[in-house]
């Protein structure tokens, strides 16, 4: 089961981590309550459709107000606690099944939907699990048969439905958090241009961000964290391009870079730092920062990895060399989201960086004569750009391989396209 913070595991005192059987277990013989973000289920919903309809509208409840977590199998007392572990048939068809009833009440659909099994590991009775993330997409609204609706919330353990003011700050909250996601990733982008010298030529910078925050810690992650976080995106990263040959020149990432990461302010730093009489010199060297927010921001300089000779008036840009990239940062920011146990969206911005001193210089694609060539040439049928536009995309932190690839691609795609190149090269 992928790495998921609920309210069991902060009253439980666990780090973020699966959550086990047994870890309810113990919440059910400590009688734990029920709050706005964990909810006990005897039974799994079943007919007539009332009942049904009432899973919907506690998924979007939840959704609509921070995340949470319901647990099928557990009865509770008067008293909204835990009282006794019972247990559910909690097989691929039930988990199935709770899915459709989500898709067919629930508008907009509610992403990163986990609906999990637990299993005692001894025959005994199994429980279900739904995690439910905060939505970046929030309000939910609940849509039954003849055209009733409503958006519920969470008040403590109980659901109630939004008035006309409350529903009108939720769409409004809605679009805040849209702006303020997208300025975010700009921030970061930013952070990146003083560390770079941009008058060296072209730069690939990528920034990801996630639309929640990990979950709470007692401490920024430690430096194992941030070195995982970089060997499991290695290997992601072969799995989106089918090779790994290139992840660790591209990035700089030397064996010493990896294992000595640098501090910095909220964020770990993969840079080379050789000693250089010229201290500026070491700008057009590859930066990548883990933040501990989840964050991620990384770039390199496209231009010095190509052997084409340089005009005064374009810069070339390789973009076999930038499609990989932008593999790497997307491996990077699944891979470091899933070490801080973070859900939901990702969002990730890509953008070719020049020099502000020479705004008129264009920018040429070029690709190599052949594969094992190590001479390029201008794509055919290509157009220079002058100013490349910054393009986004999302996926969610549990994407599947495919998932990933897909984030990617459409990035990679869309620089390619603004240079007239219908394609890019990743798989």
């Amino acid at each position: 089961m992928p790495i998921k913070w609920s309210r069991i595991h902060a009253e439980l005192g666990e780090s973020p981590t699966a959550l086990t059987y047994a870890m309810v277990d113990r919440a059910v013989r400590l009688d734990m309550a029920e709050t706005d973000d964990l909810e006990w289920k005897r039974a799994l919903p079943q007919g007539p459709d009332k009942k049904l309809e009432e899973f919907a509208k506690d998924l979007a409840a939840m959704a609509n107000t921070g995340g949470g977590l319901i647990v099928y199998g557990v009865s509770e007392d008067a008293d909204e606690r835990a009282d006794e572990l019972l247990g559910v048939a909690n097989g691929k068809a039930e988990r199935q099944t709770l899915h459709s009833y989500a898709a067919r009440w629930v508008r907009p659909l509610i992403g990163d939907l986990a609906i999990e099994s637990l299993d005692d590991g001894r025959g005994g009775p199994g429980l279900i699990v739904v995690f439910v993330t905060a939505s970046p997409d929030a309000p939910h609204v609940v849509v039954y048969e003849n055209n009733r609706m409503g958006v519920p919330y969470r008040y403590g353990p109980h659901t109630n439905w939004m008035s006309e003011h409350e529903l009108e700050r939720a769409y409004r909250d809605r679009f805040s958090r849209r702006a303020d996601d997208r300025a975010a990733l700009v921030a970061l982008l930013d952070g990146l241009k003083p560390e770079i010298d941009q008058d060296k030529g072209v730069w690939l910078a990528l920034a990801a961000q996630p639309v929640l925050s990990p979950p709470p810690r007692t401490s920024g992650p430690d430096r194992q964290n941030a070195i995982k976080a970089i060997l499991d995106a290695e290997a992601l990263a072969g799995d989106l391009t089918g090779d790994t040959s290139w992840f660790r020149k591209l990035l700089g990432l030397s064996d010493g870079v990896v294992a000595n990461p640098r501090t910095g302010l909220r964020r770990w730093r993969f840079r080379s730092y050789r000693a250089d009489d010229n201290l500026q010199a070491s700008a057009s060297w590859p930066v990548v920062e883990l933040h501990h927010n989840g964050g991620v921001a990384l770039a390199v300089e496209l231009t010095s990895t190509v052997s084409v000779p340089k005009l005064h008036d374009a810069h070339w840009v390789p973009v076999r060399v930038m499609d990989l990239l932008i593999g790497a940062g997307v491996a990077l920011a699944s891979s470091h989201s899933r070490t801080l146990g973070i859900t939901g969206t990702i969002m990730v911005r890509a953008d070719l960086l020049t020099s502000g001193s020479a705004p008129s210089r264009h920018l040429i694609a070029v690709e190599r004569v052949h594969p094992d060539s190590s001479s390029f040439e201008r794509v055919g049928g290509s157009a220079p750009v002058r100013v490349p536009a910054a393009v986004e995309a999302t996926f969610t932190a549990d994407s599947d391989i495919t998932a990933l690839r897909d984030a990617a691609r459409q990035l990679a795609e869309d620089l390619n396209h603004q240079f007239g190149k219908p394609d890019c090269s990743l798989p």
